[in-house]
């Protein structure tokens, strides 16, 4: 019996043996299109054995019978399970991650989520949507894209700063530009030149904009407080494009065209040679002189047989071109981007143009189960060429379109150019054909933006991210005047060089953290902490010199006299403490809330630290179960938030008390030095408090998806200059004192209206209304005039001041003003009437794009309209190109509807020569409604059908026509300015730049229409 029960339990066990020992199961992965995926990692749930798939997509794994489930990943893919049961063979299919990100995934503040979670206001951009566009920065391509967002430029030159604005302006006298985050790198931005040698450029236009994947716009401060102190003005994330595991793809693109000069208004149309010596012989007799006495005077400037037309002679058919060229792809545990770039703009103008050389490589390897390794270099090199720009400089040529007469010839008889300074010369204004072939203004820019990042999966949720993010920047700016002709000629010929150098490290270290408060994992945390510090550092190199000999030789090294040499620096850093916090309770209530702490070198011990907490909550009312049976309703959330931002964009030195040295100060051949700054370290961070009210709504299986907010934002200390005895040696002292507030209401709505097979069609509109409004001034002070500015609290920042233009009297052509703010009496007299406030802004009061793209199988047409409404803007220049006080200068061809008789209706006075009338001084004569709406763009493309293309061995191919700012639409039939140039500022932008001349023209390059051709192929 002993040996019955022994042998049974033996073969019991040997049973159990062979229940339990391990099997063989073999499998397959591809990705969504069928084609295999290698080293993809495949490994037994809970059991730290496994395997990876080799070339051909195959794997073989050994497992234990108590394996229950495969868990198959590979970078660039998501993660898949599968129970095992009985089966030996598997397929398993993986979708890519990066196109689900794309789709369901923004990226915000130091990190991403998914969209149903966001409890914040952002605008996120496809980087299709800013691709292969013939504009040379990113900030150019955005406009219209997001509501509360504006962006215009003041200028045609390639590489022109850029003007962008979120949710009106928040600050007086600091920087009122957006923080650009590039890769998680806050960088320096804007114009970083360091003497303006060219009359604009910008950081942006040094990156390639079809290297870009995406673009996050944060507006609220649930969204960038997490930014703290540089979150105030909204902050901007460029995320630049990463490699996708599998086989590798290369995709080229190819486009060229030209651009044209935009129309310009009607009314600035100059006079050609025939109205320009009718209209000064007219004024010339209006003067009391005689006919014939005028006919003498109007011959000193032309005989009437040369007519030129300056508008032709300074434009041309510019050309435009860019190639891009990249490839992606990896492998299992690596992946890669690598790409080039070729971008090319002449502007319209004369002597204006910018070449762009750009690359970027980012590689991502897992380097185990629990580190990741990732690095990116982004460097480029852009050359631009420019004219002197802006009314100052006579050397202009968009300028000169205007100031020349048609009278004056640019050529002598033998051909060559005229640089006569005789009365049908050019003594006051220069010829510009002469000034463009023998000057030189020129800028070469290095950029490089880069990071290297490390991810520990500490545990499977917690990880420890550290990245070190680098920028850094050079610009070699050179100017010649020649001696003969022109801005050089009184220095007998001149040279400016300029060397300006920033570098700026960005290090963050963070932990995040995912957990479940729940068991049923419906109730979750997601927490994050980090320390970041930033240093930027600049150094500035400059040498003069002037005396050339007459040979055209530029460089300065020849020139007889050197005229100043001197080196600078400037720096600044931050170090913070960031955190956020998100609860989220099963996908419909979640709530969010950031803290950051900030210490800059900008502020004194008193005052170097600032803390910017927000909170914000959102509802996804439509997972409600009350909601389920709104058939017509796909989500519905309600979002809330509030919080706190800063702008520390007052300058790196302000609050110190400064002693400058140089020679200037300098006595008897001895070093000496002199208080040119007060400072005041009580100076602090400027503050921006705000509310947000959010509704997402999608409908019809999101076919229709509408985006509603409403926000209130209160911006305080703001820095403002107030009056000091000049005892002190001083004229005003900086102090944070004023307040200032922006509240609005944006509104975006994303449609399909049709989707067939064959056919559909898309339009997206969005719409903002902002109001700005004063709130407090420096105490004792209930009102500041700012230049042509009205500023009061109650009224918008940018309210004009300025006499009112009330006509001309139809009886004499006598100029009429209005003497007060109550329009009921009127004046010939300029000085009696008085300055008020006009009531009307240069800021718009509503501004907006609209997007429709219609597609019939591989044909599709876009077109882009942007529109602004309720700005007035002021042509400043009028004051030369509308009278007879400066009887040399061209003018308008308004000037040809000037009062000639009694009775005569007209908005122009009789033209008098040499006239003390004050006609064309400062008066709302030349304030112009601003409203305008323009054909950003439009393209009609035709993609080949898949299956062709594979016969032609390509993934895809398409072709495109495509046509840039081909029409515009303005409201006032008397501007003589385009609006978009004259409603922006004209300023340096940078990082610690601060704004001017808003609102008002100031005869930069004129706005580029381009048509281009182009191809894009995939293999």
């Amino acid at each position: 019996m002993r040996t019955l029960l022994l042998l049974l339990g033996s073969c019991l066990l040997l049973f159990g043996q062979v229940l339990a020992q391990d099997k063989t199961i073999h499998g397959k992965v591809t990705d969504d299109k069928g084609n295999p995926i290698p080293n993809v990692s495949v490994v037994v749930k809970g059991a730290s054995h496994g395997t990876s798939t080799g070339a051909d997509g195959t794997f073989t794994l050994p497992v234990p019978a108590t394996a229950r489930t495969l868990v198959v990943s590979s970078i660039g893919f998501g993660k898949t399970e599968m129970a095992i049961g009985s089966k030996t063979e598997f397929t398993f299919t993986l979708t890519s991650s990066a196109d689900k990100d794309l789709q369901d995934v923004v990226v915000v503040g130091y990190g991403t989520t998914k969209k149903s979670d966001l409890t914040s206001s952002i605008v996120k951009v496809g980087g299709d949507k800013v691709a292969n566009i013939p504009f040379t920065s990113v900030d150019q391509s955005l406009q219209g894209k997001a509501a509360g967002m504006q962006s215009s430029g003041f200028s045609g030159q390639p590489g022109a700063n850029q003007q962008v604005r979120i949710r009106g302006i928040g600050s007086y006298s600091a920087s009122t530009q957006p923080l650009y985050v590039v890769d998680g790198i806050q960088i320096n931005s804007g114009d970083l030149q360091n003497v303006t040698i060219l009359s604009t450029s910008n950081v942006l236009a040094s990156i390639n904009p079809d290297d870009i994947e995406s673009i996050s716009i944060l507006k609220d401060a649930a969204a960038t407080s997490i930014y703290g102190a540089r979150g105030g003005n909204g902050v901007i994330l460029i995320n630049t494009k990463k490699g996708r595991a599998g086989k590798t793809q290369i995709n080229a693109t190819g486009e060229a065209g030209s651009n044209k000069f935009g129309k310009l208004p009607s009314a600035a149309v100059p006079l050609n040679t025939k109205d320009w010596l009718a209209l000064f012989q007219e004024s010339y007799i209006n003067a009391g002189r005689t006919a014939a006495q005028a006919a003498t005077a109007a011959a000193a400037y032309g005989d009437g047989t040369v007519n030129t037309d300056w508008l032709h002679l300074v434009t041309r058919t510019g050309q435009q071109q860019q190639y891009n060229i990249s490839a992606q792809g990896g492998e299992g545990k690596t992946t890669f981007f690598v790409s080039g770039g070729y971008f090319k703009q002449q502007a319209s103008s004369i002597g204006d143009d910018l070449t762009r050389w750009s690359s970027l490589l980012k590689v991502d390897h897992q380097a185990g189960q629990k580190l990741n390794l990732s690095i990116s270099i982004q460097p480029s090199y852009t050359t631009q060429h420019g004219t002197l720009s802006n009314g100052s400089f006579f050397g202009n040529p968009v300028m000169n379109i205007w100031f020349l007469r048609p009278t004056q010839n640019p050529f002598n008889s033998d051909g060559s150019l005229n640089i006569g300074t005789n009365n049908a010369g050019f003594s006051s204004v220069y010829n510009p054909l002469y000034i463009v072939k023998n000057n030189i203004h020129s800028n070469g820019q290095f950029s490089g933006i880069g990071n290297a990042q490390a991810r520990y999966n500490i545990l499977d949720n917690l990880k420890f991210t550290s990245k070190m993010g680098v920028q850094y920047q050079t610009y070699n700016d050179y100017e010649y005047d020649n001696a003969l002709h022109g801005d050089g000629k009184a220095s007998n010929g001149r040279g400016f060089s300029d060397y300006a150098q920033y570098f700026l490290y960005d290090w963050t270290n963070q932990m995040d953290y995912h957990f479940n408060l729940t068991k049923d994992k419906e109730f979750t945390a997601d927490a994050k902490v980090g320390y970041e510090s930033i240093l930027s550092k600049a150094y500035f190199i400059q040498a003069n010199s002037q005396n050339f000999p007459h040979v055209p030789l530029d460089l300065s090294t020849i020139a007889a006299t050197p005229t100043a040499a001197n080196t600078a620096g400037a720096d600044y850093s931050f170090a913070s403490v960031f955190s956020n916090l998100t609860l989220n309770y099963k996908d419909k209530y979640i709530l969010s809330g950031n803290f950051r702490r900030d210490g800059s070198s900008r502020f004194s011990n008193s005052n170097k630290y600032g803390n910017y907490p927000s909170v914000g909550f959102s509802w996804n009312i439509s997972k409600e179960d009350f909601m389920q049976d709104v058939k017509p309703l796909s989500s519905l959330k309600l979002r809330l938030s509030y919080g706190s931002t800063g702008n520390a964009e007052i300058g790196n030195y302000s609050y110190i008390q400064q002693l400058g040295y140089g020679a200037s100060l300098n006595y008897n051949s001895q070093p000496g030095g002199g208080f040119n700054v007060l400072g005041n370290s009580q100076l602090t961070w400027e503050k921006d408090n705000q509310a947000d009210v959010g509704i997402d709504a999608s409908f019809f299986n999101n076919r229709i998806n509408i985006v509603t907010d409403y926000y209130d934002k209160e911006s305080s200390n703001l820095l403002f200059s107030v009056p000091l005895s000049q005892t002190t040696g001083f004229t005003t002292f900086t102090q944070n004192i004023g307040k200032m507030s922006n509240k609005g209401v944006e509104f975006t709505i994303n449609a399909t209206p049709v989707a067939t097979r064959d056919f559909s069609w898309d339009i997206s509109f969005n719409f903002t209304y902002n109001k700005n409004s004063i709130k407090t001034l420096p105490a004792g002070q209930t009102q500041i005039i700012n230049g042509q500015f009205f500023v009061k609290p109650g009224y918008d920042l940018n309210t004009w001041y300025m006499r009112q233009w009330a006509g001309v009297d139809p009886t004499t052509g006598n100029p009429l003003w209005f003497t007060d703010s109550s329009k009921k009496a009127t004046t010939t007299n300029y000085n009696a009437a008085a300055r008020v406030n006009t009531g009307k802004s240069a800021n718009p009061k509503e501004y907006g794009g609209l997007s429709n793209t219609f597609t019939y199988k591989g044909i599709s047409i876009s077109g882009d309209l942007y529109y602004n409404y309720g700005n007035y803007v002021w042509d400043q220049w009028a004051f030369y190109l509308m009278d007879e006080v400066s009887p040399t200068y061209g003018k308008y061809g308004l000037t040809k509807q000037r009062w000639q008789k009694a009775g005569d209706k007209t908005n122009v006075p009789k033209l008098v020569y040499n006239s003390a009338n004050f006609s064309t001084s400062t008066s709302t004569r030349f304030l112009y409604k601003g409203s305008y709406l323009r054909l950003r763009n439009i393209t009609v493309g035709y993609s080949v059908p898949p299956t062709i293309a594979k016969r032609m061995h390509l993934n895809s191919l398409r072709v495109y026509l495509r046509g840039t700012n081909l029409w515009t639409k303005t409201y006032d039939k008397n501007i003589t300015i385009d609006p978009e140039q004259g409603g922006s500022s004209s300023f340096n932008g940078s990082s610690n730049g601060t704004t001017s001349t808003t609102g008002t023209s100031n005869l930069n390059v004129l706005y580029n229409k381009a048509f281009t051709a182009g191809i894009s192929i995939g293999f």
